[in-house]
């Protein structure tokens, strides 16, 4: 298995990490019915789906895809370690509110580590090109 497959292999396992952990958290939250459940598992998995398009995207390249790896354990392990804060060290009815808006930061994260990182990559293979014409 070459070094691209492990990293991808690597982003796809953080991302079912993250998606199960969204199930351990709604779960835990514990709602009276199966529509709020259903909307807890949705809304916080969906900065989980735009990594997935960000990784669909990423060009098959160990340079990309390793940025692409600093991309994603950000965003989920910033969701994670957050909505971990909010359920279970620091119970109170203001973390409903941080709930609700982790995913908003998640995904403009998501957006702009992605934008930095396509910036990044373009510059690396723009000297990259420049090098190699004599």
């Amino acid at each position: 298995m070459n070094s691209i497959k492990k990293i991808i292999f690597i982003n796809y396992l953080i991302c079912l990490a993250g998606f199960i952990a969204e199930l351990i958290f709604a779960y835990s939250l514990n709602p009276k019915e199966n529509s709020v459940f259903i909307f807890l598992i949705a809304w916080g998995s969906l900065p989980i789906f735009a990594l997935l398009l960000f990784l669909r995207k990423t060009p098959r390249i160990l340079y990309s895809m390793n940025k692409s790896l600093i991309q994603t354990s950000v965003v989920v392990g910033f969701g994670v370690f957050f909505k971990i804060n909010s359920i279970y060290i620091q119970r109170d009815p203001r973390g409903a509110f941080a709930l609700m808006t982790v995913p908003i930061i998640q995904i403009i994260g998501a957006l702009f580590i992605g934008l930095i990182i396509k910036v990044i990559s373009q510059r690396h293979f723009c000297s990259e090109d420049d090098q190699e014409e004599p």
